[in-house]
């Protein structure tokens, strides 16, 4: 009798493989925030500026870059364990790590947000990004094959990390929000497309990759 391919699949020890993916999230986001926010800030000058008012580019101009990178690490990790949480459980570390250094370059050294404990609305984002990368793979109908449900997963990853964006934006900083071009909703005609069809590919990769291992 043909053994089921879910009875099949040999999961990995959870905390070593979510522990792995972490660090390489934290190491491209790390990559990926400095350069294109940062280093690569002087080529988007005619876009816009950060909410701090003294850093010249677009901000939070990476996401739309990195869609690709995310979808695959987070998603590869979920395919291997099968377990509801991995996501989640990938991006703690990012968000641990991460809030002590916005605290004191977005409110201590900038003062951009607009109070002290603003800072937790990026850590629910993240985390909320990852629940719900979680719950698109749990809830995806069982008849669907592995490959569609990874797609369908890596694009959910950056939608969600688009909207948590946009709310954050909203409501985490003392500057007003701004809308027109030149900002990151106002990019988002071009660059939300290419996001999400950057981010299912990045979904595919992960199942192409799981598939192989």
């Amino acid at each position: 009798m043909a053994e089921n391919h879910d009875t099949a699949i040999k999961c990995p020890p959870f905390w070593p493989t979510v522990l792995l993916f972490a660090l390489l999230l934290i190491a491209f986001l790390t990559l990926t925030t400095f350069f294109f926010d940062f280093f690569a800030g002087t080529a988007t000058v005619g876009f816009g500026m950060q909410p701090s008012g003294d850093v010249r580019g677009t901000g939070m101009f990476f996401l739309y870059m990195s869609g690709y990178f995310t979808s695959l690490i987070v998603t590869l990790p979920m395919l291997k364990l099968r377990r509801f949480w991995t996501a989640t459980a990938v991006y703690l570390p990012f968000v641990v790590l991460g809030f002590p250094i916005s605290y004191y370059f977005e409110w201590v050294r900038e003062h951009t947000w607009a109070a002290p404990w603003s800072g937790l609305g990026w850590t629910i984002g993240f985390l909320a990004v990852g629940l719900s990368a979680d719950a698109t793979f749990r809830f995806m109908s069982a008849r669907w094959s592995d490959r569609v449900r990874a797609v369908i997963t890596g694009t959910a990853i950056s939608l969600a990390s688009f909207l948590c964006t946009l709310a954050c934006l909203r409501l985490v900083y003392r500057a007003p929000y701004q809308s027109g071009p030149g900002t990151f909703q106002g990019l988002a005609y071009f660059c939300l497309p290419w996001l999400l069809a950057n981010s299912a590919f990045g979904g595919y990769t992960a199942y192409a990759i799981w598939r192989r291992t």
